[in-house]
């Protein structure tokens, strides 16, 4: 009779241990939701800097899970193809600016953990953090003065303080992956490596980070992420290097090659409207607006013959003194596919409507 107790008792108490086994798993997702409630609502509140860590830590897709400076401190974010002419962004930038109150120095987090690549100069007093995340994956941190023990080699974790900003307001994130290689650049043996396998950083966020970052976008678009290869082939809209810059100087970020490039794009946060960014050579460098009613570059071919552009040379773009805006123009024709002529008259001239011997050729 005991065995029959024991069976009988055994089968009784089947149920209930199920019953408890599904309350404790349905206590544990209530409990994980509520904390996953929690943490969104301290991201909103800027509470907190990071994200909770990757669903999948095994997925070969790196997810940073903590933003490079506190949330709070962000005003807003400038995405991946901004032009700036007279600091040797003539091409659409491939990092993207998180821009802050100047002058401070802030912390700057490690979004993700890796091991430091390198620790470069800029064209100030800070300094550029290149971190290898994985084998084809590594984000940089720049303009910003790095801590004493991050040194070349050494491994760095997620959210620890690696720096502090520099004071120049804005502060760069860029990334690249291998295993992604741009097609909008015509003749990529000009272009870094770091450009060409360059990838928009906020899709590599964890949410609710992710969203929380793209909140504070600058864009008018849909597209948050930005653009930064925007080649078309036989046409005229894209990046330019004046004719005689030999391929393998072309992709050295100094100033006698920054003179030499031209780019007919379109501005990073009202992309509907067009930009002519100059980098010496044939005008004092500044990303020139276009005014309304041009032909679209995306549209420009041989067939189009000489093309005028009536632009402004905004103050802030181009380093006018007073700011004051100044109107020009720029005269453009497609020789070839690959092969354009351009010159610049400045105020007085805006009504030429033949080149002259100071027009300049330029190749893709």
């Amino acid at each position: 009779m005991s065995g029959l107790r024991r069976a009988k008792r055994a089968q009784r108490s089947a149920p209930s241990i199920l019953a408890e086994a599904t309350n404790d798993s349905r206590k544990r997702s209530r409990m994980t939701h509520h904390r996953e409630l929690l943490f969104s609502l301290a991201l909103v509140l800027g509470l907190v800097n990071a994200a909770p860590p990757p669903v999948s830590p095994g997925s070969p897709r790196p997810v940073f899970s903590f933003s490079p400076l506190e949330l709070t401190a962000i005003q807003y974010i400038i995405p991946l193809g901004n032009l700036n002419p007279r600091h040797g962004h003539i091409f659409p930038t491939d990092h993207i600016y998180l821009v802050y109150e100047q002058p401070r120095e802030l912390p700057v987090y490690a979004p993700a953990s890796g091991t430091v690549l390198a620790i470069r100069g800029q064209s100030g007093d800070d300094y550029k953090l290149e971190v290898r995340v994985t084998d084809t994956f590594s984000y940089y941190l720049a303009h910003l003065f790095v801590e004493p023990g991050v040194r070349v080699g050494s491994r760095i974790e997620a959210g620890q303080v690696v720096g502090r900003t520099s004071g120049r307001a804005s502060f760069d994130l860029g990334c690249c992956d291998t295993t992604v290689t741009l097609r909008g650049f015509a003749n990529p043996k000009r272009y870094p490596d770091s450009t060409l396998h360059a990838v928009p950083p906020l899709k590599f966020f964890a949410e609710p980070l992710q969203s929380s970052l793209y909140a504070k976008v600058e864009k008018s678009a849909r597209d948050k992420d930005g653009k930064i290869d925007p080649d078309i082939p036989g046409r005229l809209v894209g990046n330019w290097f004046l004719e005689g810059l030999a391929v393998s100087e072309s992709a050295r970020g100094t100033a006698n090659v920054w003179e030499k490039q031209l780019a007919f794009v379109y501005d990073v946060r009202q992309t509907n409207m067009i930009r002519i960014s100059i980098g010496g050579t044939i005008a004092p460098a500044g990303a020139y607006r276009v005014a309304e009613g041009a032909p679209d570059p995306a549209t420009v071919s041989t067939a189009s013959g000489k093309v005028r552009y009536k632009v402004v040379a905004d103050g802030s773009q181009t380093g006018a003194r007073g700011g004051a805006d100044k109107h020009a123009l720029v005269l453009v024709q497609m020789l070839a596919e690959d092969r354009i002529k351009a010159e610049f008259f400045s105020e007085g001239r805006t009504d030429a409507t033949e080149f002259t011997a100071a027009a300049k050729v330029y190749v893709r």
